[in-house]
């Protein structure tokens, strides 16, 4: 029969929980834990051990092991205060560590825990409110984060993560105030920096956005894409003040491999396929890398391939507008379609018409992105098209999930996306030829004819009110660009003041969302000697409204190295002449997609010398423009690219042949899909 050991008195349990703690207090972390051991190999009961022994583990890194330890404890002793503090800040550290490996529900449970344990816990109260934003349970995140102010007014990282939400929920001014409150507290804090410049952009507040932008480049000189967002800023404002030393060093940072700009954004800099292809990698890099499971993509069997398009902009978008009609014309005995949308909440005209013609339309704004994955592959979705790409309001983490078998950037970002989870790019030949195709990370399907669709169904605008009206001169010619503010700069605006100085009672029309804009380009056209009078300012107007305006124009005088996209195509549909320079990029080539598939060839130049000399004839021989607009007009009846339908086979003959090839087992490659066919030019 064997001996038990002796029984340990209480007076020497004591003395060894109380080395140990001597042990713990000097930092001997092995002493302390194999003395708070023996103490509990004797007595698995003391709280002492349980509580000294849990606060340890935390400590060292080992917090699951902890919270057990303090649960223990607290399972002895439910009214121990101290225990109850331990575990709250454990499972405070715990949804930390669970929020930053983005199993969010999980830090969310722990954080709810944390407060029942500890109810003046302001940290996690803001550190919630950071889980559920992610979660995109935006009201109970907002009230989480106004608790933790309640219970600590001067709290910077929680006036942060409300101005967050606030952002989210489009009251941007509410943001910015709390971002700058935050920056009261802490001037250092680089992220509320960040998001107060991104708050003001969002509010059209440029100079103020350039200012926070330039601040945060100041105290944080790597922060991401703050480069880029100085320049954007000043882009939206046109102020080109120091313009090509700021977007050369943005050039030479992209090309390092630096995260120095968005996407979108860079496109406005930088017409270098190879920049780029390492701007869009960059960012995918930093915020959206793939986490795909192990195990290879699911291969569904549906009698109709399922098609999912994702979109923030299924609504009162240029999106929307270019693919209204495809989505009302796919072919229901071979294509179900689903959309997914997100953020743009409108009961417009446009909204409800995609509304109607998807198979499904779902809204997932309120649907964390795990939870869009999921309900992705519950639907069996076998092509996932992403009409945002790296845009204002992308949600490319669910992608990054490989949520479809096949997934496809279209339409949305006029680039490549760097991610080796998106399989195709759509395109055209005339965008991207052969021998440019390494500068994609997707394979790049070619539509015969123009990438672009055009809706033929699109209302037809009103007549519209007379030129002096709109601030027009009753004669002379009218050259127009209605591209954004930030495609503008100085090569191209220097060309465009010169055409002015040419042709004299013309004037030059341009969008201005706001005054600082307007006054900039003023005060740039006095420099170069024309008067600020030639250049008449549009302000943004309803969709309708705004294509009438093109009645007025003879000629649309395009941007490089970022050209127009829906502007071009509003143009042409308008009957307006389109005068382009084809660069190298997909952005700065789709104007003379357009052109090429029209038969309107002599107006792509291939550089900005040719394209001011293109400018300059045609401002001296009007009845060359006048021919071109019957041209266009003849155009318009019976041209390929403005028949929808057709346009529609053409698009859904790419996806037939994408499921086809991930059917049979083959990986993604690029192909040429026969369609739309450009008439010879005359």
């Amino acid at each position: 029969m064997s001996r038990q050991p002796p029984r340990q008195s209480s007076a020497d349990l004591q003395r060894r929980l109380h080395l140990a703690l001597q042990a713990h207090r000097r930092g001997d972390a092995d002493a302390a834990r194999a003395g708070y051991a023996a103490v509990l190999k004797a007595n698995p009961r003391n709280v002492d051990a349980l509580y000294l022994c849990g606060v340890l583990c935390t400590e060292g890194g080992a917090v699951d092991e902890g919270i057990d330890l303090l649960r223990r404890a607290l399972a002895v002793d439910p009214a121990n205060a101290a225990a109850h503090g331990a575990l709250a800040g454990a499972l405070l550290g715990k949804g930390n560590a669970l929020q930053r490996a983005q199993a969010l529900a999980e830090s969310v449970e722990c954080y709810r825990e944390a407060i029942r344990r500890q109810p003046i816990f302001p940290e996690a109260y803001s550190n919630l409110s950071a889980a559920l934003r992610s979660l995109r349970r935006f009201e109970e995140a907002l009230a989480s984060a106004s608790q933790a102010l309640a219970q600590r007014p001067a709290y910077a990282q929680a006036l942060n993560n409300r101005g967050l939400i606030l952002l989210d929920g489009k009251q941007g001014a509410a943001a910015v105030a709390d971002f700058r409150a935050a920056l009261t507290l802490n001037p250092g804090f680089a992220e509320a920096w960040h998001n107060l410049g991104t708050a003001l952009l969002q509010l059209q507040r440029y100079a103020e956005a350039r200012g926070a932008f330039e601040q945060l480049a100041r105290i944080a000189p790597q922060f991401p894409h703050v480069l880029g967002n100085v320049l954007y800023a000043q882009l939206c404002d046109c102020d080109w003040a120091d313009w090509g030393r700021r977007s050369a060093a943005l050039v030479e940072a992209v090309e390092r491999g630096a995260h120095a700009a968005m996407p979108l954004a860079f496109l406005c800099a930088s017409g270098s396929e190879a920049a780029q292809l390492r701007c869009a990698e960059a960012l995918t890099r930093a915020h959206y890398p793939p986490r795909m499971l192990a195990s290879s993509p699911p291969r569904y069997r549906h009698e109709r391939i399922r098609i999912a398009y994702l979109s923030g902009d299924l609504g009162d978008h240029a999106v929307t507008y270019l693919l209204a009609g495809v989505f009302e014309r796919h072919d229901t005995r071979q294509f179900e379609t689903i959309g997914l949308a997100w953020d743009r909440q409108s009961d417009g005209p446009a909204r409800q018409r995609v509304e109607r013609a998807f198979t499904r339309f779902i809204d997932i704004s309120a649907e964390s992105d795990a939870a869009v994955v999921r309900l992705m592959r519950k639907l069996e979705v076998d092509i996932a098209i992403d009409l945002t790409g790296h845009t204002l309001g992308q949600r490319t983490a669910i992608l990054a999930e490989r949520a479809a078998p096949v997934q496809v950037n279209y339409l949305g970002l006029p680039a490549t996306m760097g991610a080796i989870y998106m399989d195709y790019l759509i395109a055209d030949r005339f965008l991207i030829p052969q021998e440019h195709e390494r500068w994609y990370t997707e394979k790049v399907v070619c539509l015969e004819g123009s990438f672009q669709p055009n809706d033929d169904r699109r209302p037809a605008p009103p007549p519209g009110p007379p030129r002096t009206t709109l601030g027009l001169p009753e004669h002379g010619l009218v050259f127009c660009c209605f591209n954004r503010n930030a495609k503008l700069n100085p090569a191209v605006f220097e060309i465009w003041m010169r055409l002015l100085s040419q042709a004299q009672d013309s004037v030059l029309w341009l969008l201005a969302t706001h005054a600082a804009a307007a006054d900039n380009l003023r005060r740039e056209a006095a420099l170069r000697g024309v008067g600020p009078d030639r250049l008449v300012f549009a302000a943004q107007a309803p969709y309708l409204d705004y294509l009438a305006r093109y009645r007025h124009a003879d000629l649309f005088l395009d941007t490089s190295p970022f050209n127009g996209g829906a502007t071009v195509s509003d143009a042409l549909t308008m009957g307006v002449p389109v005068l382009t320079m084809a660069g190298a990029s997909f952005a700065a080539r789709m104007a003379g997609s357009l052109l090429q598939t029209l038969g309107l060839s002599e107006l792509v130049a291939s550089s900005l010398v040719d394209y001011e000399a293109i400018a300059l004839a045609l401002a001296a021989e009007p009845g060359r423009l006048h021919a071109l607009r019957q041209r266009l007009a003849q155009v318009r009846l019976d041209h390929p690219w403005f028949d929808t339908d057709r346009y529609r086979q053409t698009l859904e003959a790419a996806y037939r042949r994408m499921w086809e090839r991930h059917t049979a087992g083959l990986p993604p490659c690029s192909f040429v899909v026969p369609g739309l066919s450009a008439p010879a030019d005359p």
